[in-house]
Formats: C-alpha cells, sequence, structure tokens
C-alpha cells in the first residue's frame, strides 16, 4: 500500500507539474503575442539651442542590443521631448530594461565635451505603459517613442511618447574642444543659437528635475486692428519648444481682460509617470520670440527675454474684481501699440491684466527663399 501510494503521489506529482508547464507556456504565449504585435521606435532629442553633438544611443534587453539610433552630426533645433524619429523596433526580444549613451555637449564655458554611461530603465512601467496605452478623447492610443532626451552636463531624460519615466546623469569623458563653442562663419541659424545662450547660460540644474507646468494660454491685440497676429515660438527652461499658431491664439481686446479657460489643443510638453490623464498644461517661457504683420510688405520678428520673476507673479493669486474671489492668471496676452513696433506684454486671468513689459520688436530678415528668421533681441525693453 505504501508502494502505490507513492506512486499514486508521483503521478499527481508530474500532473500538477504538466499543468503549471501548460499555464506558464499559455502565459508566456500570450506574453509573446502581446509584445510582438507592438512596434516602438527609437528617438532623440535636446533642448532648444543647447548644442548636442554625434549622438548614439543603445537599447538594451537582458545584456542584448535591440534598437538604437545614432547620428555623426548635430540633432536639429527642434527641441527638448520632441523626437527626432530613429529605427522602428518589434518587442520580440523584450521591452528594453536598459540603456547605453554617448554625446557631445557643452559646458559652462561653452567648450564641447565628451559624455558616454549607461543606467538601468524602469522594465516594469515601461512593459506597463506600452501593454496599456493612453487614453486621448476617450480612445486608447498606443505609444510610438522611446526618445532619450540629452543635455549639457550629462544629463539625460527618457520619455515613452509624452511621459517621462526616468533622469539620470552619466559621466564627462573628455574636453575634444577646448575653445568656446563658436561657429560665426556659418548661418545665421547658428548666430541665433549663440545669441540665445548669452540670454540663457548653461546651467546644469535646470535639468535636474522638471519644469512646473500650468494652464495657460496665450492671447494678441493692437491698437491698431490692421496689425494682425503671425505667430510666436516659445522655449521653456528646460528647452522644450513649442508654436502658437494663428489658430492657436487667442483674439483679445485691447486692454480688457480676456480671462476665458485656456484651451491648447496641443502642446509638446510632457506629464510624469503617476499623472493618469493628459491634460495640456505648458511650462512657462523664458524665451519668446514673436511675429506680427504691420502691412503687406513690413514684419516684425523679434525675440524676447521674459521677466526673471514671471513664475512667482504668474502663481500669485489676486482677488477677482468681478466676483470677490480669489483668482489666478492663465494667459500671457501681447498688445501692438499704434505704431506698429512696440508691444505691451500682459498677464491676464478673470477680471484683471497686470502689465508685466515693454518692448520694440525688430524688423524680421527675409531669406532669398522668402522664409524669414528673427531680426534679433527686442530693444527699450521696461518689465514692471
Amino acid at each position: 500500500m505504501k508502494e502505490k501510494f507513492l506512486l499514486i503521489g508521483s503521478s499527481c506529482v508530474v500532473i500538477l507539474l504538466i499543468l503549471i508547464s501548460c499555464k506558464e507556456n499559455k502565459s508566456k504565449e500570450e506574453e509573446v503575442k502581446i509584445i510582438s504585435s507592438i512596434n516602438w521606435y527609437s528617438a532623440m532629442s535636446s533642448p532648444a539651442n543647447y548644442r548636442i553633438d554625434g549622438p548614439h544611443i543603445y537599447y538594451y534587453s537582458k545584456g542584448k542590443l535591440i534598437n538604437s539610433d545614432e547620428t555623426l552630426t548635430t540633432i536639429g533645433n527642434f527641441g527638448w521631448v520632441y523626437p527626432n524619429q530613429g529605427r522602428s523596433s518589434s518587442l520580440e526580444n523584450g521591452y528594453p530594461d536598459s540603456v547605453y549613451v554617448k554625446y557631445g555637449g557643452l559646458n559652462e564655458k561653452l567648450q564641447t565635451c565628451w559624455f558616454e554611461g549607461g543606467n538601468k530603465l524602469p522594465y516594469n512601467k515601461i512593459k506597463r505603459l506600452f501593454e496599456n496605452g493612453y487614453k486621448v478623447d476617450n480612445k486608447k492610443v498606443e505609444f510610438q517613442y522611446i526618445t532619450t532626451g540629452m543635455a549639457p552636463g550629462g544629463r539625460v531624460c527618457i520619455w515613452l511618447d509624452h511621459i517621462e519615466i526616468l533622469r539620470f546623469k552619466i559621466k564627462i569623458q573628455e574636453i575634444y574642444n577646448q575653445k568656446p563653442f563658436d561657429y560665426t562663419t556659418e548661418v545665421n541659424s547658428v548666430k541665433q543659437v549663440l545669441s540665445y545662450l548669452k540670454h540663457h547660460p548653461v546651467d546644469y540644474s535646470i535639468w535636474e528635475k522638471p519644469d512646473p507646468r500650468y494652464e495657460l494660454d496665450f492671447g494678441f491685440c493692437s491698437e491698431d486692428k490692421s496689425i494682425t497676429y503671425w505667430g510666436i515660438y516659445i522655449i521653456s527652461k528646460e528647452g522644450i519648444r513649442d508654436v502658437i499658431t494663428r489658430n492657436r491664439i487667442d483674439k483679445t481686446i485691447w486692454k480688457i481682460p480676456y480671462g476665458e479657460k485656456p484651451d491648447i489643443p496641443f502642446t509638446n510638453n510632457y506629464q510624469q509617470i503617476n499623472e493618469t490623464i493628459r491634460d495640456y498644461k505648458i511650462c512657462l517661457p523664458v524665451d519668446v520670440q514673436i511675429s506680427w504683420k504691420i502691412n503687406e510688405v513690413k514684419r516684425i520678428e523679434t525675440n524676447i527675454v521674459m521677466p526673471k520673476n514671471l513664475p512667482q507673479r504668474f502663481t500669485k493669486s489676486y482677488i477677482n474684481p468681478e466676483t470677490n474671489k480669489p483668482s489666478y492668471f492663465n494667459r500671457i496676452v501681447f498688445g501692438v501699440e499704434k505704431d506698429g513696433t512696440h508691444c505691451i506684454m500682459w498677464l491676464d486671468g478673470p477680471g484683471k491684466q497686470e502689465k508685466i513689459m515693454r518692448f520694440k520688436g525688430l524688423p524680421g530678415i527675409i531669406n532669398k527663399d522668402k522664409s524669414s528668421e528673427t531680426g534679433g533681441y527686442a530693444t527699450e525693453v521696461v518689465y514692471y
């Protein structure tokens, strides 16, 4: 009886092991099915106007290279988080669990240094995000990009589409260009970068943590209604570059508060992993390039350095005179004066406008191909 019991017990163990094995195999098959149905693109980015040279990005899973992105040239001036699309890869080999990064970037003296190093990636977060996707207008959208952002000083940030998942720092290997970054013989766009760096010097602390985002919109008006809005480029402290097109600007009235709820249909900003709904809050700009048409042949296109105390003033509450209740600013309004060249900037919110600066815009530069670019930084600047 004892031997028979042992035989029956052994058979049960075998059956149990078979069942467990089948369950594990089925689970693996389901995971492989989910993984193989998803494709993603490796991508890279850098902060607007902070030069990054020859980046190489390598993604690994269990020590195996599964995707990469690389170039020998400088990344275009698209801006932090905005993906420069690289190679496509299916996830048949698994989700990436680590990344290795190499690139040339600036130090505080504007010398070009070589940074190199790797870091583990939050595998479970990546897996969960890819499998769950996210919702836009109650419709499920799948993630497409893993973007590696590279900033001066070896500061690196990883996003899945618009979701930040990790920041880390890699080490400097050498200073390979001892002279300060200076390409005075090249095209105007490089001179613009140098001009930007003059007003916004390299500061590694900028990329230690994300810049706060707010419900923020933009408005435009003019004393002379024949003066029309053309466009605004904004750059945040981190180097997020965004454009406020003609269909995104609010048509405000001279010196009358607009105060409506912001309505930003699209933004290049991003959100954190613990945020569950994709909203369209954006970072406050530190630099603005604004353009307006005085007439069919004359156009102002000029840069502005925003007030240093803008975050403190924008986030400070006030009493709405119409309701006698606390309220907050939610809009920046540009108002062009009758002469067509001077512009006033207001903070705008429910029941209130507050003047923050005034400046004289410069005429834009029209190139041979009819494209235009900024005429430089505004003059006669007064901060209030």
